[in-house]
């Protein structure tokens, strides 16, 4: 018996920061995704394999609390802490496997890097939220609960609480929305229990042209999301301000899409990364790159609108209502020493299932 599940990485196109507030944000699934298989076996041998983390065949043992217990170096066993958090999600959820059969657990998120010759780097892409749907949602069909997964909604809510407890509260979710939907989402924490909620939108916006930018250099999330927090405690009235008129224009623009107003959708995204710069300015973080920045400059004069996506020094988008200008433009990204990334829309978001014979290769899934 083999199980395979899979979920795309995203981009947030807006409201990124203002949603951890309540703001409603634009998310969109790509076309690279974490891949999680489980293969039975009949040597009562439980291991996993991660080769992106460079962890191979790392033994592990299941103790009569349903627990997992490593049987493996504690530097290999500390690169594994997401599937420790997930499988103890999932626990105590009682959705967690119980059985005592071997299994050979396969991790791939080769498709959140890029190679250069030699080089390799990871792109922004939420790989860890990607692979907490696609691991969850494995091992729960492989636990025989696979109907958990089918509605969408509260799967999405399960596993927010098992990636935002896996990031120290701190995550807005958007990323794991994303993975479970697919497809271009409004997402938004609605109420005091802060539920996350999402509503398909339909991709490509109408009237809007768009192209993904890589700066080439990785970003971590969650040093930003924990910097951030210490400057919301310190600076708690500049905090409120710079949110409320974040999420104000981020309500605009989403109500320029609802009315196919491309032209107002276009200038909002303008104003957005305008008062995101002005934002990480104040809070110290480094939300545009020295190449974006450059980027920035130069979209204004070819009269496009750049912004970056999610938390900053990574990954862009520039938008444009003349498919032409925005062909132009490509140029000046690559001149500004960035990289132009041809990601697409994944309209599927998780996928799983399983099968008596085992999936090869896995990719195909």
């Amino acid at each position: 018996m083999a199980v395979a599940a899979s979920a795309p990485g995203k981009l947030v196109l807006l409201g990124e920061y203002a949603v951890l507030e309540g703001a409603p944000a634009l998310v969109l699934a790509v076309n690279r995704r974490a891949h999680a298989h489980i293969e039975l076996r009949d040597d009562g041998v439980c291991d996993v394999h991660a080769p992106d983390l460079g962890v191979a065949g790392a033994r592990v043992s299941i103790d009569a609390n349903g627990a997992l217990r490593w049987q493996c170096d504690e530097a290999v066993a500390a690169k594994l802490t997401l599937v420790d958090h997930v499988w103890n999600g999932l626990l105590r959820e009682g959705l967690a496997p119980v059985s005592a059969d071997g299994f050979s657990l396969h991790l791939d998120t080769s498709g959140f890097f890029h190679t250069d010759g030699t080089k390799r780097a990871k792109l922004g892409l939420g790989s860890s939220a990607a692979l907490t749907v696609a691991l969850a949602s494995a091992l729960a069909t492989y636990a025989g609960h696979g109907d958990a997964t089918s509605d969408r909604t509260q799967w999405l809510r399960r596993l927010f609480q098992m990636h935002g407890g896996w990031q120290g509260g701190r995550g807005s979710g958007v990323d794991v929305a994303a993975s479970v939907a697919g497809g271009l989402i409004r997402y938004q924490l609605v109420g005091d229990a802060r539920e996350p909620s999402f509503t398909p939108l339909t991709w490509p916006i109408a009237g809007v042209h768009c192209l993904f930018v890589w700066s080439g250099h990785a970003v971590s999330t969650n040093d930003f999301l924990q910097r951030l927090a210490q400057w919301r405690i310190n600076r708690a009235a500049d905090y409120a301000s710079h949110m409320n008129k974040l999420r104000a224009l981020s309500e605009a623009g989403m109500e320029a899409i609802q009315k196919r107003h491309a032209k107002s959708f276009i200038e909002l995204t303008k104003d957005y990364a305008t008062a995101l710069q002005s934002f990480g300015d104040a809070c110290g973080l480094e939300i545009y790159s020295p190449a974006q920045k450059q980027l920035a400059e130069m979209a204004v004069s070819a009269g496009v609108s750049y912004k970056p996506c999610g938390a900053g020094g990574d990954f862009g988008v520039v938008f444009a209502e003349d498919a032409e200008r925005l062909a132009t433009f490509e140029g000046a990204i690559v001149r500004g020493g960035m990289h132009i990334v041809p990601l697409h829309l994944d309209s599927q978001g998780l996928r799983s299932h399983m099968r008596q014979s085992e999936f090869s290769p896995l990719k195909d899934f």
